[in-house]
């Protein structure tokens, strides 16, 4: 493949990803943060919990919450480093296809620690399937929660979707603005990618893994 990923995971991990005086990272076109992963996982799971409790016909409204903060995330944060001069001098040169762009991505994204997301099937603007171990999520949960009979990793399965759409719906090939009018533009469209998350571990499973394809509308 024309991705190397080990030399884009050596080299995003090598740049040094520090916070400034004000915490945040300027790289990647992005301002991004650097924070204990519990953070987000008290916030995620405790929004899930109250909400159940509140009421467990809530259950499918929280999932869903959450899973549309990781589409959003996912269209920022990926669409960002994408149009970024970083992406354009490491990873550009090594694309040969579009799906080059989401196997590009995922090497990035190994260098952030947030697992071991690995590519296990692409169908060109079909079907994307990535395998995850050592998720922040589910191994956070566990940490905190007895096994659970759902999935739990909201950020990673929501992210996958975005990946998908960004590449094959919004197209970030030709770098459109990313405002919240093409958000809504590719996430509302009746045939665009939605992510499943088939296996988690913190329902017992050996990993994490996400089938995105698109909606049947």
């Amino acid at each position: 493949m024309a991705i190397d990923e080990r030399v884009i995971v050596e080299t995003v991990t090598g740049m040094g990803l520090a916070g400034n005086e004000e915490g945040l990272i300027p790289a990647f076109g992005l301002y991004l943060t650097n924070h204990y992963a519990d953070f987000y996982n008290r916030i995620s799971f405790g929004v899930l919990g109250a909400l159940v409790r509140e009421n467990p016909e809530l259950t499918e409204d929280a999932v869903a919450l959450l899973t549309e903060a990781a589409h959003v995330c996912a269209f920022h944060t990926f669409g960002g480093i994408m149009s970024s001069v970083e992406w354009d001098a490491l990873v550009q040169p090594m694309i040969e296809s579009r799906e080059d762009w989401v196997r590009g991505m995922m090497a990035v994204v190994n260098a952030f620690g947030w697992g071991r997301f690995r590519v296990a099937e692409l169908l060109p603007d079909e079907r994307l399937v990535v395998e995850l171990r050592d998720s922040y999520e589910s191994s956070g949960y566990l940490e905190s929660y007895p096994r659970t009979d759902g999935p739990r990793c909201f950020l990673a399965n929501g992210g996958m979707a975005g990946l998908m759409n960004l590449v094959y719906q919004g197209d970030i090939t030709r770098r459109p603005a990313l405002t919240e009018e093409l958000y809504r533009e590719v996430f509302s469209d009746p045939r665009s990618f939605r992510s499943r998350e088939r296996l988690c571990a913190a329902k017992g499973d050996s990993h994490c893994e996400f089938v995105v394809e698109r909606m049947q509308g």
